[in-house]
Protein backbone atom coordinates (compact mmCIF):
# COMPACT_ATOMS: atom_id res chain seq x y z
CA UNK A 1 0.00 0.00 0.00
CA UNK A 2 2.95 2.34 0.74
CA UNK A 3 4.63 1.23 -2.41
CA UNK A 4 1.35 2.32 -4.41
CA UNK A 5 1.46 5.90 -2.51
CA UNK A 6 4.84 6.60 -3.10
CA UNK A 7 4.39 6.06 -6.71
CA UNK A 8 1.37 8.63 -6.75
CA UNK A 9 3.46 10.91 -5.12
CA UNK A 10 6.45 10.35 -7.79
CA UNK A 11 3.59 10.83 -10.31
CA UNK A 12 1.91 13.61 -9.21
CA UNK A 13 5.30 15.50 -8.29
CA UNK A 14 6.62 14.99 -12.05
CA UNK A 15 3.46 15.99 -13.48
CA UNK A 16 3.53 19.55 -10.99
CA UNK A 17 7.16 20.02 -12.90
CA UNK A 18 6.20 19.73 -15.63
CA UNK A 19 3.59 21.90 -15.32
CA UNK A 20 5.23 24.42 -13.77
CA UNK A 21 7.91 24.58 -16.21
CA UNK A 22 5.76 24.88 -19.42
CA UNK A 23 4.05 27.22 -17.75
CA UNK A 24 7.09 29.25 -17.36
CA UNK A 25 8.38 28.91 -21.54
CA UNK A 26 4.65 30.28 -21.92
CA UNK A 27 4.77 33.05 -19.35
CA UNK A 28 8.25 34.07 -20.41
CA UNK A 29 8.91 32.92 -24.10
CA UNK A 30 5.60 32.78 -25.77
CA UNK A 31 3.34 35.59 -24.44
CA UNK A 32 5.81 38.05 -25.35
CA UNK A 33 6.31 37.46 -28.84
CA UNK A 34 2.63 36.98 -29.16
CA UNK A 35 2.13 40.68 -27.49
CA UNK A 36 5.10 41.97 -29.66
CA UNK A 37 3.41 40.87 -32.93
CA UNK A 38 -0.07 42.08 -31.62
CA UNK A 39 1.65 45.71 -30.92
CA UNK A 40 3.69 45.52 -34.41
CA UNK A 41 -0.05 45.35 -36.24
CA UNK A 42 -1.83 48.05 -34.91
CA UNK A 43 -1.86 51.41 -36.56
CA UNK A 44 -0.87 54.61 -34.04
CA UNK A 45 -2.54 57.26 -34.71
CA UNK A 46 -1.01 60.71 -36.16
CA UNK A 47 -1.75 62.44 -33.10
CA UNK A 48 0.59 60.12 -30.45
CA UNK A 49 3.76 61.60 -29.57
CA UNK A 50 6.60 59.16 -29.86
CA UNK A 51 6.70 59.51 -25.92
CA UNK A 52 3.83 57.64 -25.53
CA UNK A 53 3.84 54.64 -28.00
CA UNK A 54 4.24 51.63 -25.77
CA UNK A 55 7.82 50.07 -25.88
CA UNK A 56 8.40 46.11 -25.73
CA UNK A 57 11.78 44.28 -23.99
CA UNK A 58 12.78 48.46 -24.81
CA UNK A 59 12.14 48.04 -28.05
CA UNK A 60 10.28 50.97 -29.31
CA UNK A 61 7.05 50.56 -31.86
CA UNK A 62 7.81 53.02 -34.15
CA UNK A 63 5.02 55.00 -35.90
CA UNK A 64 6.38 54.62 -39.45
CA UNK A 65 8.27 51.75 -39.66
CA UNK A 66 11.40 51.91 -41.52
CA UNK A 67 12.58 49.08 -43.56
CA UNK A 68 16.20 48.60 -41.80
CA UNK A 69 18.99 50.19 -44.14
CA UNK A 70 21.28 47.03 -45.37
CA UNK A 71 17.32 45.78 -46.95
CA UNK A 72 17.04 48.93 -48.99
CA UNK A 73 17.51 48.76 -52.76
CA UNK A 74 21.01 50.53 -53.80
CA UNK A 75 19.17 53.95 -55.08
CA UNK A 76 17.41 54.52 -51.93
CA UNK A 77 21.03 53.74 -49.47
CA UNK A 78 22.42 56.43 -51.55
CA UNK A 79 19.29 58.64 -51.33
CA UNK A 80 19.28 58.35 -47.51
CA UNK A 81 23.45 58.88 -46.97
CA UNK A 82 24.59 61.53 -46.14
CA UNK A 83 28.08 60.84 -46.85
CA UNK A 84 29.45 58.26 -49.15
CA UNK A 85 33.59 57.71 -48.99
CA UNK A 86 35.86 55.15 -50.60
CA UNK A 87 38.93 53.91 -48.64
CA UNK A 88 41.82 51.96 -50.18
CA UNK A 89 43.68 49.33 -48.16
CA UNK A 90 46.90 50.58 -47.52
CA UNK A 91 49.90 48.54 -46.05
CA UNK A 92 51.47 50.50 -42.65
CA UNK A 93 55.09 49.20 -41.25
CA UNK A 94 53.69 47.38 -38.48
CA UNK A 95 51.94 44.70 -40.89
CA UNK A 96 48.04 47.20 -40.60
CA UNK A 97 46.52 47.45 -43.75
CA UNK A 98 44.91 50.60 -42.83
CA UNK A 99 41.94 51.63 -44.92
CA UNK A 100 42.75 55.42 -46.06
CA UNK A 101 39.52 57.69 -47.51
CA UNK A 102 40.99 58.56 -51.10
CA UNK A 103 37.49 59.94 -52.00
CA UNK A 104 33.69 61.30 -51.12
CA UNK A 105 31.65 59.87 -53.43
CA UNK A 106 28.82 61.65 -52.32
CA UNK A 107 29.22 65.02 -49.50
CA UNK A 108 25.60 66.59 -48.84
CA UNK A 109 26.22 70.52 -48.08
CA UNK A 110 26.21 70.89 -44.20
CA UNK A 111 26.82 67.88 -43.29
CA UNK A 112 29.53 67.37 -40.48
CA UNK A 113 32.04 64.10 -41.04
CA UNK A 114 35.09 64.05 -38.65
CA UNK A 115 37.25 62.77 -41.52
CA UNK A 116 39.20 64.09 -44.38
CA UNK A 117 40.42 62.63 -47.62
CA UNK A 118 43.68 60.90 -46.26
CA UNK A 119 42.72 60.37 -43.18
CA UNK A 120 42.47 56.75 -41.80
CA UNK A 121 39.04 55.14 -40.84
CA UNK A 122 40.65 52.67 -37.97
CA UNK A 123 36.92 50.98 -38.22
CA UNK A 124 37.78 49.28 -41.07
CA UNK A 125 41.48 48.56 -40.63
CA UNK A 126 42.91 45.24 -39.86
CA UNK A 127 45.42 42.82 -39.75
CA UNK A 128 45.75 40.34 -42.08
CA UNK A 129 45.46 37.01 -41.64
CA UNK A 130 46.60 33.92 -43.82
CA UNK A 131 44.21 33.27 -46.93
CA UNK A 132 41.63 35.42 -46.13
CA UNK A 133 40.52 38.09 -48.90
CA UNK A 134 40.12 41.57 -46.95
CA UNK A 135 39.64 43.10 -50.91
CA UNK A 136 41.36 46.42 -52.11
CA UNK A 137 39.49 48.64 -49.93
CA UNK A 138 36.09 49.40 -48.61
CA UNK A 139 32.77 51.91 -49.25
CA UNK A 140 31.17 53.45 -46.76
CA UNK A 141 28.03 54.45 -46.23
CA UNK A 142 27.31 57.32 -43.62
CA UNK A 143 23.81 58.75 -42.33
CA UNK A 144 22.92 61.75 -40.33
CA UNK A 145 25.12 65.10 -39.11
CA UNK A 146 27.43 64.55 -37.66
CA UNK A 147 27.78 61.61 -40.22
CA UNK A 148 27.32 58.11 -38.59
CA UNK A 149 28.55 55.07 -40.42
CA UNK A 150 25.78 52.73 -41.43
CA UNK A 151 26.79 50.13 -44.04
CA UNK A 152 30.09 49.04 -45.60
CA UNK A 153 31.60 46.71 -48.35
CA UNK A 154 34.64 46.11 -49.44
CA UNK A 155 35.42 46.06 -53.22
CA UNK A 156 38.09 43.70 -55.02
CA UNK A 157 39.74 45.74 -58.41
CA UNK A 158 36.79 47.61 -60.35
CA UNK A 159 34.03 45.53 -58.51
CA UNK A 160 31.71 45.44 -55.59
CA UNK A 161 30.97 42.15 -55.16
CA UNK A 162 28.28 42.45 -52.45
CA UNK A 163 26.28 44.70 -54.81
CA UNK A 164 25.78 42.30 -57.62
CA UNK A 165 29.33 42.87 -59.05
CA UNK A 166 28.46 46.30 -59.89
CA UNK A 167 31.69 48.19 -61.27
CA UNK A 168 32.78 50.46 -59.30
CA UNK A 169 32.94 53.67 -62.41
CA UNK A 170 28.76 52.54 -62.59
CA UNK A 171 28.66 52.87 -58.32
CA UNK A 172 30.48 56.66 -58.33
CA UNK A 173 28.29 57.67 -61.21
CA UNK A 174 24.74 56.42 -59.17
CA UNK A 175 26.22 58.75 -56.38
CA UNK A 176 26.56 61.61 -58.74
CA UNK A 177 22.95 61.16 -60.02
Amino acid sequence: MSRKFTEGLLFGAGFGVSFIAISYMAAYLIYPMFMRWQLNSVDIPSSVSEKQIPTINNAQVSKNDEIPFHKLKLEEQIKKSSVIAIAKYVPSSDGKMKAIIKEFLKKEPGVTIYYKIGDEYSSSSYYPKENTNYGDGVIMFFTGSPATMKMSMTYSGNRIRSLGDIPIELFKKKCRN
